[in-house]
């Protein structure tokens, strides 16, 4: 044999002391360790498992609460997208949130459309006052006639006449009430008809302008907005445009 063979055969033996003693070693320290277990887990007991229920529980509420940050980030900060419905359409604009507000005080007190609904209440108020007190009047002179000429009728006459009294007298205060609930019904529609007039023109003006996303509305007694730059405020372009829109409206 040369040199190289006899060096080969050499290294191949080492090679195989050291795998033979590192077998050994092994199988020693899992003799030890066998031995040794029942001792670790005699002094030290070992920590419970966690149910399963507990772990999927918090692994919903992280991922609940993740997707509630990514709905909140798409609302504020994404690009709003177009309805598949063909029959809806919908503004579609990038950035941020656009919002305003209108003052209702203001709106009630500028436009003329609300002031001529209020002067009718009054009108139809007073009409009311005035058919009330007539027949107030009427009842008392009839009944001060009664007394004064009421024995120049017949029994049966004065009968007649003193069951008339007695019915419109008793009818009297219920007349009072009957005024009131038409009065306020009358108040209910005059509302109603301009809150649907003030609505439907800000769809309008907004469809056309596509300038905002929310309006607000803000009052003295109630309002949604406790405080809002004066730029969010649009409640004088708001008033021009319905004034001149009743301005049209009531010259035709």
């Amino acid at each position: 044999m040369d040199n190289e063979e006899l060096e080969n055969i050499k290294n191949t033996d080492i090679i195989n002391e050291i795998t033979e003693e590192s077998n050994s070693i092994d199988k020693e320290n899992e003799n030890n360790i066998i031995e040794e277990k029942p001792k670790e887990e005699y002094c030290c007991p070992q920590k419970k498992k966690h149910s399963p229920c507990l772990i999927a529980t918090g692994v919903l509420a992280t991922l609940s609460f993740i997707g509630v940050i990514i709905i909140l980030c798409i609302m504020l900060f994404g690009k709003n997208t177009p309805n598949n419905n063909s029959s809806t359409s919908k503004v579609i604009q990038s950035g941020n949130l656009k919002i305003a507000y209108i003052n209702t005080d203001s709106i009630m007190a500028h436009y003329e459309y609300a002031k001529d609904l209020e002067k009718g209440l009054k009108a139809y108020q007073s009409s009311l006052e005035s058919n009330y007190q007539a027949q107030g009047s009427k009842l008392k002179s009839d009944y001060e006639s009664y007394m004064k000429n009421g024995d120049k009728l017949t029994l049966t006459e004065q009968k007649r006449k003193e069951e008339d009294l007695t019915r419109r007298q008793q009818e009297f205060p219920a007349l009072q009430q009957k005024m009131m609930a038409q009065l306020q019904e009358r108040q209910l529609e005059d509302n109603k008809k301009l809150l649907n007039a003030v609505y439907a023109f800000i769809k309008d003006y907004n469809a056309k302008n596509q300038k905002f996303n929310i309006i607000l509305s803000r009052s003295y007694v109630s309002s949604t907005v406790l405080y809002a730059d004066d730029g969010f405020d649009i409640t004088k372009e708001i008033t021009n445009g319905l004034n001149k829109e009743y301005k049209e409206v009531k010259g035709k």
